[in-house]
């Protein structure tokens, strides 16, 4: 017997041909459902880079357009699920209720890109913030899966982004500092955040490393 670390349901895991293969599982039927649900999937129409869902009258993404204006893009974002449903649910929890115990269950369904980067680094949030809720959500879930990273980015402490426009998100002060003199030049980043939504917060961090010249940066989110 198996527990789905979702509902904490026991089920049994089917053993075939086909299944001897596969990664064990870890959900239930039901909860399988519901996750999937949320999977980002290659047959909707969306951004290549950024994984946008575009609108019918939209030939590019707006969103990358007018980030591009200001900041040279990311190469890639990955991120396997939506920020809606069952994931945004488990996001809420596990940040603004301190449900420290989801970050197992985060570490559990994320999937990291393959390819091979010099230096991974966590977007990080104010300091302010982490003690009160007395951890930091990203560099935990990256330290219970034992991924190296630096952090090596500080973030001052802002006012919450969500009720302001795009144009005053794009006016405000860059929050990032570079804090480690770690050599940066022609280094492959991989930065690392919970959740993508317009791309300015990555954005802005890149933009403090490529004055110490990195060749490029891809970003990964546990949820879009």
């Amino acid at each position: 017997m198996v527990r789905c670390i979702q509902c904490n349901k026991q089920f049994v895991e089917p053993l075939n041909a086909v299944t001897i293969f596969k990664p064990a599982m870890i959900f239930c039927k039901q909860c399988e459902i519901v996750w999937e649900a949320v999977r980002i999937r290659g047959k909707t129409r969306r951004c290549p880079r950024c994984l946008k869902l575009l609108g019918a009258d939209e030939q590019m993404c707006l969103d990358c357009e007018w980030l591009a204006r200001n900041y040279t893009l990311m190469n890639q974002l990955y991120s396997q699920f939506q920020y809606d449903g069952v994931m945004k649910t488990l996001l809420q929890r596990y940040k603004f209720d301190k449900d420290v115990a989801l970050c197992e269950q985060l570490a559990a369904i994320i999937s990291f890109p393959k390819q091979r980067y010099d230096l991974i680094i966590p977007i990080p949030s104010p300091v302010e913030r982490d003690c009160q809720r007395t951890f930091n959500p990203v560099r935990m879930v990256l330290s219970h899966l034992q991924i190296r990273y630096k952090a090596i980015i500080v973030m001052d402490y802002r006012a919450k982004q969500a009720n302001l426009s795009k144009s005053a998100r794009m006016q405000a002060r860059n929050p990032f500092q570079i804090v480690d003199d770690v050599d940066l030049a022609d280094a492959q980043v991989l930065l690392i955040d919970d959740i993508y939504t317009t791309g300015l917060t990555v954005h802005q961090a890149a933009e403090k490393l490529f004055v110490r010249k990195i060749r490029k940066f891809d970003v990964f989110t546990f949820a879009r």
